[in-house]
């Protein structure tokens, strides 16, 4: 499956040129109802929970800057707080959208994304959540720079109303949250180089093509249009300029502190992390739970927003692969270093056959 993303118009901004490389409780149920009408209220009792210890604020040491916008993302190995709210960042083209639907439609979760704010519900003064094609969503629209800021002026964490918030902004989005109200964050990381080919065939063929159908991936790829290092740069909010050695290691922190690990190509396994590490359970009506996990199921298979005509992959050895390497060259060893981290998160959120299979693989030393 091939799956898109909103469109974002700065999202594909970042153009290789040639310079150089919910947490609800737990029990399943306390905000899952989405409260029609008039919302539910901002929640009084703001000091943590009897059993929770005080949140201490962060201090980003010397040198470490560019972990400051993020601060209030809770450390991806500290334990989850039920004042957290998950957050997905969603990177173009990587299975972003399934997974909005899985958790919209199958597990019937409260989405804050871009949707919330159709038939005008971009300038209601308070938080609501309105249903739309039967899914619930925060009237905000957190997959642009004004709307986080106008979600946040709103006090969306605060709420608690939003199951999960998703955006591509992570730098924009830290300002959502604050010291009692932290993001816990995830995200699905799709190989690079398959990734930048996907979004050539969804920009010059796509539904919202906005890239002549003539010009050649080799084109795409020279610098028309493809993304230098997405990953890399939205990381740690290096959007210009030449990317560096350090660049890459600071990206590389930052998904070992603030994410839970998911990859496109290992969906089933990724969607059971993403529930433990959020505390989300099934319905315990076996029918219904039946029914979630068929729809999940579904999902998993064909993907949202798949590109409508299949294509194939540029061959090792063209000019086209040689000039998506290049322009990939620093997410390509992110994704291999993410790979890593997937394995090493597996002892704590991984599903029992995973850990057996990992053990297994230990053991033989492969």
């Amino acid at each position: 499956g091939d799956d898109g993303d909103e469109g974002g118009d700065k999202l594909s901004e970042i153009t290789g040129g040639d310079g150089g490389g919910d947490n609800d409780g737990g029990d399943g149920g306390d905000n899952s109802d989405g409260g029609g009408g008039g919302g539910k209220k901002a929640v009084a009792e703001d000091a943590p929970e009897e059993d929770e210890p005080e949140p201490e604020e962060p201090i980003i040491p010397e040198g470490k800057e560019f972990l400051e916008p993020l601060k209030y993302f809770s450390d991806a190995r500290s334990t989850p707080r039920r004042s957290d709210t998950p957050f997905f960042f969603h990177i173009p083209r990587s299975g972003g959208q399934t997974v909005k639907d899985i958790v919209g439609q199958c597990l019937g979760k409260t989405l804050a994304s871009e949707v919330g704010v159709r038939d005008g519900h971009g300038t209601d003064p308070t938080l609501n959540v309105v249903e739309i094609k039967n899914n619930k969503y925060v009237n905000v629209d957190t997959t642009s720079v004004d709307g986080i800021q106008r979600a946040a002026s709103l006090g969306l964490a605060e709420s608690k109303l939003a199951d999960l918030v998703t955006s591509s902004y992570l730098k924009e989005a830290g300002a959502l949250f604050d010291l009692r109200h932290q993001g816990r964050a995830f995200l699905i990381i799709r190989n690079p180089v398959e990734r930048a080919v996907s979004m050539y065939y969804h920009r010059t063929r796509g539904e919202a093509a906005d890239l002549d159908s003539s010009l050649t991936l080799e084109d795409f790829a020279q610098g028309n249009g493809i993304e230098n290092n997405w990953m890399t740069r939205f990381l740690v909010d290096a959007m210009e300029g030449e990317l560096t050695k350090a660049h890459l290691e600071q990206a590389k922190e930052v998904l070992e502190k603030k994410f839970l690990m998911g990859f496109l190509d290992d969906g089933d396994e990724t969607m059971a992390r993403v529930m433990r590490y959020y505390g989300w359970d099934y319905s315990e009506d076996e029918t219904e739970k039946m029914k979630q996990e068929d729809c999940m199921k579904e999902l998993l298979k064909d993907g949202t927003n798949v590109n409508p005509e299949g294509y194939d992959m540029p061959k090792k050895g063209t000019q086209a692969f040689a000039l998506i390497m290049w322009q990939t060259q620093f997410d390509l060893k992110l994704y291999d270093y993410a790979r890593e981290l997937f394995d090493l998160q597996t002892k704590h959120w991984g599903t029992k056959e995973r850990k057996k299979e990992l053990k297994k693989k230990k053991k033989g030393g492969k």
